[in-house]
C-alpha cells in the first residue's frame, strides 16, 4: 500500500458565509498554485468555477485540488455550507483523513458548522480549526474556544492567537513570536521576530492546561511545574488531535490575508496521512478479511461529474497503484470497467497522471457504469467500502417544456444530474405525464433548473414547488385476497394473506415472509411495490409487511396469479390499518438581534412551529424550531421583513412524520 511520503487528504467545511472558499484561494496562492487572488464577491475565486456559483456566490459543488507545502503534499476538497448541498459535504468528508473547520470569529458556531461537525465525527475525522474573521468588530476569539469546547465536548488547543496590538499579526503560542503578514505582498511575506507579552503568556498557560487534560505526558510535566517545550507540545496535540480528543486552533482572516500559513503548517503538523488514516485501517482491514493482497489496487468513486457527454468518476485510491487503461472490477455490477485516462483536478483544470497511488484523489474516465458509492478492484473480488448516507428528497417540482418533442431531450438532462447528485430524483407524474425533479430544498431546485435552462436552451415551465409526503399505517391488520383471472389463454389463480403494522418513526419498512413455498419471492416484491404505490398515492414508510400464507386456489398457481392477489391483499390490509400522511419536518434555527425576539417567535408560530429551545446573549437570540415543511415557503423573505434584514436561518431535514408531531 505505499503511498506518496507525506500527504494529507483534508476537506474545509463550514457554515455558509464563515469563508471556506476566500481561505482555500490564499492556500492556493501561498502555496504558488495560482499567481493571482480571486475572491468570492467578485466572482472569480478558483474553486468556485460553476457559473451559478460565480452568479450568487456560494459554493455549489465541492471541488478539489492539490498544493505543495514544504516537503508536504496536500489534497483539498473544499465543500459547500449551504445545507441543500449536503450530499457534496458527506460524500467528500467520506473520502478525507482530516478536516480543517472554518468558524467565524463573530458569529462563533453557527448551526450548519454543527452539522459539518457531527459529519466528520462520522468518518472519525481529526480536525483543526481556524478562526477566520478575527479583523472585524465584536471577533471574539476566546468566546469562540469556549463554544467549541461546549457544543463539541473536545479540547480546542489554541495554537496561534490574534495579536492585540498589531494588525494584520498572529501570535505563536509554542514558538512565543509575532507573526507579521506583509500587506504589500498580500500575505506572502510574513515577519517573524520574538516577543514576551502578557497575552501570549496568558495563551500559553491556556495552552498547557488544556494539552494536560488529553496527554499523560505533558500532565506529568504540569503538576511537577516543569516547562513544556515547544517540541514536545507539537507531539502531544498531534496525539491528541489524531484521537479526536483535541482540536488545534489558528487565528487569521483569509479575506485580509493573514494567518493562513500556520494553518497549513498545522495540517501537516497535526493530521493523520493517508496510512495512518482510520478510513486506511478500515480498508486494510477489509483485505485481511476477504484474503485480498494488501497491493491490489482498491479505489472508492465518491463523486460523478459530466462535461457534456463525458462522464468523470473521481476516486481516492485506498491500496496499490492506477494508472492509464488500468481494468478495474465493479463490485456493485459484477463486471470489469476500464480507466482510459486518469488526471488530478485542480478545480475545473485537469493534469494528466501517470500513476496514481494509494492517497491519492484522482478523477478517471472510461467508466461507464460507476456511480457515488462504487468500490473498484485491481482484481475480481466482493469487497464494498462503506458507502454514504444519503437524505431522500422531500421536494418537488413539475418541469413542462414548450414543446412536447422536449421532454426526451430535458429528462436525458436531468437523469445525468441525478447521476451526478444521487439526491435529486428524477419522474414522470403518473397521471399528468408530466417531468418531476425532487430535491432537498428550494435553493437545490433552483440551481438544477438554472443549470437545465443553460444547458439545454430549451424553453420550459415550471409547477410551483411541492412537498412530497409520506404515508404509514396506523395500527396493525391483515387481510386477504383470492384471484381467479383469465388473461389471454392462461388461467392466473392464488391465494395470498398478508399483515400490516406500523414501526417506530424513522425504522423504515421490514418486509419478511412467514409463508413456505415457491412464490415467496413474487409475493415479497408485489408486497413491496404495494409500500411504493401506497393507499393515498404515496410511498408507505415505517411500516411492517408480513407475508402470513401463499396459496393455490381450485388447485392452481402461477406467478402472475401471486402478484395481483398480493397487491390487493395489501391494499386492503392498509385501509383497515388506517393509512396516515407524514410530511417533512424541518430543524429551523432563526438568529437575529435581542430585540427580534418576540417578532421571530411570532412568525415561527404562525407556521405551526413548535420551539425546541432558545439561546443566546444579550445582543442576538437564537431559536431552534421544528416546523413543517409545507408551511415554510417563502419564509426567509417573511422574516427578513419582520426583522429589518437583520435575521437568518437554517433549515434542515429532520425526519418524516405527521405535523403535529
Amino acid at each position: 500500500m505505499a503511498a506518496h511520503k507525506d500527504s494529507r487528504i483534508v476537506g474545509i467545511i463550514a457554515h455558509i458565509d464563515a469563508g471556506k472558499t476566500t481561505l482555500t484561494e490564499r492556500i492556493l496562492y501561498y502555496t504558488r498554485k495560482i499567481h493571482r487572488m480571486g475572491e468570492v464577491h467578485d466572482g472569480n475565486a478558483t474553486m468556485d468555477y460553476l457559473e451559478e456559483e460565480q452568479k450568487r456566490g456560494i459554493t455549489i459543488t465541492a471541488a478539489s485540488t492539490t498544493v505543495d507545502w514544504q516537503d508536504c503534499r496536500i489534497h483539498i476538497i473544499d465543500t459547500p455550507g449551504h445545507v441543500d448541498f449536503n450530499v457534496e459535504v458527506e460524500r467528500s468528508l467520506r473520502v478525507c483523513d482530516g478536516a480543517v473547520v472554518v468558524f467565524c470569529g463573530v458569529a462563533g458556531v453557527e448551526p450548519q458548522s454543527e452539522t459539518v461537525w457531527r459529519q466528520a465525527d462520522k468518518y472519525h475525522l481529526p480536525k483543526v480549526v481556524f478562526i477566520n474573521k478575527m479583523d472585524r468588530p465584536g471577533a471574539d476569539y476566546g468566546r469562540v474556544l469556549a463554544e467549541i469546547a461546549e457544543r463539541f465536548g473536545v479540547v480546542p488547543v489554541p495554537v496561534t492567537v490574534p495579536d492585540p496590538g498589531e494588525e494584520h499579526a498572529v501570535l505563536d503560542v509554542w514558538a512565543g513570536t509575532r507573526l507579521l503578514f506583509d500587506t504589500a505582498s498580500l500575505g506572502q511575506e510574513v515577519a517573524v521576530a520574538p516577543v514576551d507579552s502578557p497575552e501570549l503568556s496568558a495563551w500559553r498557560r491556556v495552552a498547557v492546561e488544556r494539552l494536560a487534560e488529553v496527554d499523560d505526558a505533558v500532565l506529568e510535566r504540569y503538576l511537577a511545574d516543569e516547562p513544556v517545550d515547544a517540541a514536545m507540545a507539537h507531539a502531544a496535540l498531534a496525539r491528541a488531535t489524531r484521537a479526536c480528543r483535541a482540536v488545534a486552533v489558528f487565528a487569521g482572516s483569509a479575506l485580509k490575508n493573514y494567518g493562513v500559513q500556520p494553518l497549513l503548517d498545522g495540517v501537516r503538523r497535526y493530521l493523520p496521512g493517508p496510512m495512518e488514516s482510520v478510513g486506511h485501517a478500515q480498508v486494510r482491514r477489509r483485505l485481511e478479511e476477504a484474503g485480498v493482497s494488501p497491493e491490489v489496487t482498491v479505489a472508492y468513486a465518491f463523486k460523478v461529474q459530466f462535461d457534456g457527454a463525458h462522464k468523470r468518476v473521481f476516486l481516492r485510491v485506498y491500496s496499490g497503484a492506477l494508472g492509464e487503461n488500468a481494468t478495474l472490477f465493479n463490485t456493485r455490477t459484477g463486471r470489469f470497467e476500464k480507466a482510459h485516462k486518469v488526471y488530478t483536478a485542480h478545480a475545473h483544470h485537469l493534469e494528466p497522471t501517470p500513476q496514481a497511488q494509494a492517497g491519492d484523489i484522482v478523477l478517471a474516465t472510461g467508466l461507464r457504469d460507476a456511480v457515488t458509492g462504487d468500490t473498484l478492484l485491481g482484481e475480481r473480488g466482493s469487497l464494498q467500502l462503506e458507502n454514504i448516507e444519503l437524505h431522500e428528497p422531500v421536494i418537488s417540482q413539475a418541469i413542462v417544456p414548450a414543446s412536447a418533442s422536449d421532454t426526451d431531450r430535458l429528462r436525458q438532462l436531468l437523469e445525468r444530474y441525478a447521476v451526478e447528485d444521487p439526491t435529486l430524483r428524477v419522474t414522470t407524474d403518473p397521471d399528468t405525464e408530466q417531468l418531476v425533479l425532487s430535491g432537498l430544498g428550494e435553493l437545490h431546485l433552483e440551481i438544477t433548473l438554472e443549470r437545465l435552462r443553460r444547458e439545454s436552451r430549451l424553453q420550459f415551465r415550471t409547477g410551483n414547488p411541492q412537498v412530497i409526503f409520506q404515508e404509514t399505517v396506523a395500527r396493525s391488520a391483515q387481510a386477504q385476497a383470492q384471484v381467479a383471472r383469465l388473461l389471454g389463454d392462461t388461467m392466473h389463480r392464488a391465494q395470498v394473506a398478508v399483515a400490516v403494522a406500523p414501526r417506530p418513526r424513522g425504522a423504515g419498512n421490514l418486509v419478511r415472509c412467514e409463508a413456505d413455498c415457491m412464490h415467496q419471492t413474487v409475493a415479497a416484491q408485489a408486497v413491496e411495490d404495494a409500500l411504493h404505490g401506497g393507499v393515498q398515492g404515496y410511498a408507505v414508510t415505517d411500516t411492517e409487511a408480513v407475508i402470513l400464507g401463499v396459496a393455490p386456489v381450485d388447485g392452481g398457481i402461477t406467478d402472475l396469479g401471486v402478484r395481483m392477489a398480493a397487491l390487493e391483499a395489501m391494499e386492503r390490509a392498509m385501509t383497515e390499518a388506517g393509512s396516515v400522511l407524514l410530511e417533512p419536518i424541518m430543524s429551523v434555527v432563526v438568529t437575529a438581534p435581542a430585540e427580534f425576539v418576540g417578532d421571530m417567535v411570532s412568525l415561527l408560530g404562525a407556521k405551526g412551529a413548535r420551539i425546541e429551545a432558545m439561546d443566546g446573549d444579550a445582543l442576538q437570540s437564537v431559536i431552534h424550531a421544528l416546523a413543517p415543511l409545507r408551511a415554510l415557503f417563502g419564509f426567509s423573505t417573511e422574516l427578513r421583513s419582520a426583522t429589518r434584514g437583520k435575521a437568518f436561518f437554517t433549515m434542515t431535514f429532520a425526519r418524516y412524520d405527521t405535523a403535529a408531531a
